[in-house]
């Protein structure tokens, strides 16, 4: 057993970013982004980073982590996931996706080469964004955002609904008129409607060839997502905030999503995100991974949706876009001293060991609450 690598230190980053102009979306006005971040360290001297939602308490730290091999990854999350005094999945899902950074720093590949190899080397996006504004132009700044990223050469983009009926029908007609017939678009509810309001919202939208409708209603209401699913002719998607195999089973088992959406940084980290793509994969539901978040995320996001097959295996796949996020955020543009931008609508992999990014102490410290 000589040789083994142990973890020595585990450090959590609350950070948090001010942006410049606030924007909305069902529920809030955002003024700042936040993240947690987590850095692992090694009797190595190699350090892995990983981005959850939240943090471990101390003594479960003690318990599970400490002095453990970072390559025991499925045993230290079963521990953290079945420990009397943590059911934290999505505080895991930090620590997850540093152990996989220190592997893959560890054998010098990148993370994707851990999960089996990437099915490719780029990733065709959409743009997310198109967030209310606090103006009495909003519908033509919408306009004028979309056509933007119709000039960046995204082939997709994902709007806010959610906002009322009124203001749902009005901008997503305006989006649909400023980008042509040919960009694939998306809304996004963020969980506003009751079930029948969003069936209601669905329909007045259908006549704008929506690509999907994402969480119309409650996360926890899978019965209210059959209904609209079985009422609307488009694509339902939903999940982002759901931890672990479990929040998904009867989702998948009902098919009461077309498109189910993980977040790396949620679901709890690489370990746990396999298995519900292979739930997904086995009854037939296509997923495309929901990111939110600091850089950290956006890179584990690259890994892991590069070693994903297409769903399905046709001449005419339902498309593997990458959510791009495309808000100001300077915890993805700037915490990385090589940032991961869009080139003509793709986002390539990251080639580098683990994630393939060096996090730039001088921002995490500016930026550290």
């Amino acid at each position: 057993m000589g040789g083994i690598m142990k973890i020595t230190d585990v450090k959590y980053h609350r950070l948090r970013y001010p942006v410049t102009e606030k924007f909305g979306n069902s529920f809030t006005w955002i003024t700042e982004r936040s993240s947690i971040l987590v850095e692992i360290s090694t009797d190595t001297g190699i350090t892995g980073w990983g981005q959850g939602a939240g943090s471990l308490g101390e003594s479960d730290i003690q318990r599970h982590v400490m002095g453990k091999d970072p390559f025991d990854c499925e045993v230290i999350w079963n521990a953290l996931n079945n420990s009397g005094s943590l059911r934290n999945v999505g505080a895991t899902s930090g620590v997850d996706i540093a152990l996989w950074d220190i592997m893959g720093k560890a054998l010098d590949v990148p993370i994707y080469r851990l999960l089996g190899g990437a099915f490719r080397d780029r990733i065709p996006c959409y743009a997310s964004g198109l967030f209310r504004k606090d103006r009495p132009d909003n519908t033509q700044a919408l306009m004028d955002e979309a056509r933007g990223y119709v000039d960046r050469g995204f082939p997709a983009m994902k709007m806010k609904v959610g906002l009322g009926k009124a203001y749902d029908e009005q901008n997503v007609a305006a989006v649909r008129r400023a980008i042509g017939d040919d960009i694939l678009l998306c809304v996004d509810a963020n969980l506003a409607y009751d079930v029948g309001t969003a069936i209601e919202v669905g329909r007045r939208m259908e006549a704008y060839d929506l690509f999907w409708y994402e969480e119309p209603t409650s996360r926890d209401d899978v019965a209210g997502y059959v209904e609209i699913k079985r009422a609307l002719g488009m694509r339902i998607a939903g999940c982002e905030g759901s931890q672990g195999r479990w929040a998904f089973r009867e989702f998948i088992q009902r098919r009461a999503v077309d498109i189910v959406q993980p977040d790396i940084a949620i679901v709890g980290g690489f370990t746990e995100a396999r298995k519900v793509v292979a739930m997904a994969s086995a009854n037939y539901i296509p997923v495309v991974p929901h990111m939110w978040g600091a850089v950290v995320g956006l890179a584990a996001t690259l890994h892991w949706q590069a070693s994903m097959p297409d769903a399905f295996d046709t001449m005419n796949p339902v498309p593997s876009f990458f959510e791009c996020d495309m808000t100001e955020n300077g915890l993805r543009t700037a915490l990385s001293k090589e940032p991961i931008l869009p080139v003509d609508g793709f986002l390539a992999v990251p080639q580098g060991p683990g994630l393939g990014i060096e996090i730039d102490r001088d921002v995490l410290e500016k930026y550290s609450v």
